[in-house]
């Protein structure tokens, strides 16, 4: 304890005997030789040619790094230089790597899909991880975060929660979640370990909204000091020194990872807030986090509002913007006691964000970036599909046209990312399922409407087809045009509102908002989605 006559150090070196090693420079001398068997049969000790290596390198630092800059780039250059660089790290990064590569960096690599690729380096992390190959716990937690993006399929249990939880408590341990203000750690150490710990809060605070679990990291347990420039200092005096393979950290990189930091701060807010299962432990009303969110737009660097796609640096504003406007949506997103589609609807905040999600992903499609784009645009399209649901319920023909037809920009835009990131993939079925099933309604409707009050028929089908990739056939999404009589009221609408009225945290990435009537998703399959303990509520009738 400190007697108040100078600061504390949080962090203390423990004795050699007990400490981390610097590097894991060989095979761990405790690992026994069935262990170490074992892993040669997993491939765990296996490494891609040179060439190819190196491309995976580099799109990691290109796509991935900019985003979390959770390495020293000087450090992975000498240990990769000199054939020293941990396996586990290696392994991580060339599954992460794959998922957003090049597709011809694929087929060099001899493997027959971007999956295929993925699931391989993934196994081999795994293996390694788990026989606790590595013992140096910074690694281990840099490991871990970057599995948290991956995993094998519905039925994995090791999923991203999984990987973020290991990775988290390997910081905790390490005291990374106190300051290293008066530490004795090197400075450059120190900036490191910053940049690490706010990398793990962006995730925790995205992946606790977005999977609907509680957050892992508690404000009230750390005390890090926000990011600045400072912090990314030896990363951008690297740049003239290092090969193109460890990429170019540039201002927009550092202005990007600084004001998503701030975001994630308003994002876990606005989680609690909204969607706590005690009221009580409310901290922010409705106004507090609206003037936080305005005020974080507001106080953007220049080089952050409104970037040019066109432009070097442009992509990054963009998925900050995507972010932004998915709280948004989160926070203003109409209950199921308000819905009412109608001019104030139109002109609302909430609106206002899903044209403009709409709008950014409408640009990336037509620049290729959409393999770039970091695992966060999947809960931004769900948040704006869920918006375009509401909207295609609207008894105003030409609303329902209009929401057809951006909702079917964004299934292509989700039939597209999901050749990187999965996830996609269970958005894009979810709401061809709700918009199928939403045509369905239509037509009973518009049947019902006719048997009461005969007449001739409004039009011509209106067809909206979601492109689901070049190897399936077309999903129809039929709408008829129909005179509708008396809708029903929100309150018969949304009789089973709460999708999962037991679910411990709400969440808008598996949970499907009030917005929709339970039939409306019918017909999914059992094992669809992501495995979860409250998945089978989807199921209810």
């Amino acid at each position: 304890m400190s007697d108040g006559s100078s600061p504390s150090t949080l962090q203390v070196p423990l004795p050699s005997t007990v400490s981390d090693k610097p590097e894991n420079l060989g095979y761990d001398a405790r690992l026994d030789a069935e262990e170490t068997e074992i892993l040669k049969i997993r491939g765990a000790f296996l490494l891609p040619e040179r060439r190819i290596s190196d491309k995976l390198i580099q799109t990691f630092f290109e796509c991935v790094y900019p985003a979390f800059p959770i390495f020293d780039r000087e450090q992975f250059f000498q240990l990769y230089e000199s054939n020293q660089l941990s396996l586990l790290i290696l392994h991580s990064v060339y599954a992460v790597a794959s998922t957003m590569c090049e597709e011809e960096v694929i087929a060099e690599s001899g493997f027959e899909s971007r999956n295929a690729a993925r699931k391989v380096f993934l196994k081999r992390a795994k293996a390694l991880h788990d026989a606790d190959y590595e013992t140096n716990k910074v690694t281990l937690v840099q490991a871990a975060f970057l599995l948290s993006f991956l995993w094998n399929g519905s039925t994995d249990e090791k999923d991203m929660f999984y990987w973020l939880s290991i990775a988290i408590g390997n910081a905790q341990g390490k005291g990374m979640h106190r300051t290293t203000k008066h530490s004795t750690l090197r400075l450059r150490d120190r900036r490191l370990w910053k940049r690490i710990w706010w990398s793990l809060y962006v995730r925790d605070r995205h992946c606790s909204a977005n999977i609907g679990r509680p957050m892992r990291i508690r404000d009230d347990d750390n005390d890090v000091e926000p990011l600045d420039e400072s912090d990314f200092e030896d990363d951008i005096s690297q740049n003239e020194i290092l090969s193109t393979v460890y990429g170019r950290t540039t201002r927009i990189h550092v202005l990007y990872t600084i004001a998503m930091s701030k975001l994630s701060v308003i994002f876990g807010a606005i989680t609690l807030a909204k969607f706590s299962t005690s009221m009580s432990r409310q901290s922010s009303s409705f106004e507090e986090l609206s003037n936080q969110l305005r005020e974080w737009r507001q106080e953007l660097p220049s080089e952050l509002r409104d970037g040019d796609l066109d432009e070097e640096g442009g992509f990054w504003p963009k998925m900050l913007d995507l972010n932004y406007n998915q709280q948004l949506i989160l926070l203003h997103r109409p209950e199921s006691s308000m819905i009412s589609v109608d001019k104030k609807l139109l002109q609302s905040t909430v609106y206002t964000a899903t044209k403009k999600i709409s709008a950014i992903v409408d640009d990336f499609l037509a620049l290729d970036l959409l393999r770039k784009s970091q695992l966060q645009i999947c809960p931004s399209l769900f948040s704006a599909l869920t918006m375009y649901v509401l909207m295609a319920r609207s008894p105003d023909h030409m609303q329902r046209k209009l929401a057809e037809h951006k909702a079917r920009l964004l299934l292509l835009a989700c039939a597209e990312i999901s050749k990187t990131w999965p996830a996609c993939g269970w958005i894009m079925k979810l709401f061809e399922t709700i918009f199928k099933n939403l045509e369905r309604k239509h037509h009973t409707q518009a049947e019902q409407s006719s048997e009461i009050n005969p007449g001739p028929c409004e039009g011509a089908m209106d067809q909206l087809v979601a492109l689901r990739g070049p190897h399936h056939e077309p999903v129809s999404l039929n709408t008829g045009n129909y005179q509708e009589q008396n809708a029903p009221s929100p309150q018969t609408n949304m009789a089973d509102a709460g999708v999962f009225p037991d679910a411990p945290l709400h969440h808008q990435f598996l949970n499907v908002p009030d917005l929709f009537d339970q039939d409306l998703l019918s017909g999914l399959p059992q094992d669809f989605g992501l495995a979860h303990d409250f998945f089978p509520y989807l199921m209810e009738s």
